[in-house]
């Protein structure tokens, strides 16, 4: 079997576990998933209007986007539960793309559900077009989602920065949302 098709198929079981683990949760794990992922939405909204002040889509035109070639599998269990929390489909990831999140037309995801990695790289590009103020307030707000992030982690077996398909080689076969401070 290609690495791609393996990729491909693990990818699937993995969601299909994640779900099957959220349907399972208490009301009230749902509801603490459901408060952080808006807040994790809302700073990454805010982060994006900042790069949008750095003329960030013309400059990832420009350079075709090329550090999504360096982020491969970044999307995170928080990534995932913000879809889940919302009933929304799950793009169709394309595991023989340099990024399989990348589309025809860049990223498939919104800026709000877009992973840690990528919503949260600033390129000397963008930031030499923004004011100082902005810059540090892309910082703060950036420090801010990184700990909404390790929230995740210290809460659950498969939480973390790394993206999903790496943590399940980590936890060989335990629960994603196994709470880790019971």
């Amino acid at each position: 079997m290609s690495l791609q098709l393996e990729r491909e198929q693990r990818w699937q079981e993995l969601v299909a576990q994640i779900q099957a683990e959220y349907q399972q949760l208490a009301p009230r794990e749902k509801s603490w998933i459901r408060t952080a992922c808006a807040r994790i939405e809302s700073l990454q909204n805010q982060l994006d209007q900042l790069f949008r002040s750095g003329d960030g889509l013309a400059q990832c035109r420009t350079c075709r986007g090329d550090c999504c070639a360096l982020g491969h599998n970044h999307l995170t269990l928080a990534n995932l539960l913000l879809f889940l929390t919302q009933e929304i489909e799950l793009p169709v990831l394309d595991f023989s793309s340099t990024c399989p999140l990348l589309g025809a037309r860049g990223c498939q995801l919104s800026a709000a559900r877009r992973p840690y990695n990528c919503i949260s790289f600033l390129c000397d590009r963008i930031e030499d077009q923004l004011q100082k103020t902005e810059v540090e307030q892309f910082y703060r707000l950036e420090k801010e989602l990184r700990t909404l992030y390790h929230s995740f982690a210290s809460r659950y077996a498969g939480g973390g920065m790394s993206g999903l398909l790496v943590v399940a080689q980590r936890l060989q076969g335990r629960a994603y949302l196994e709470r880790k401070n019971l």
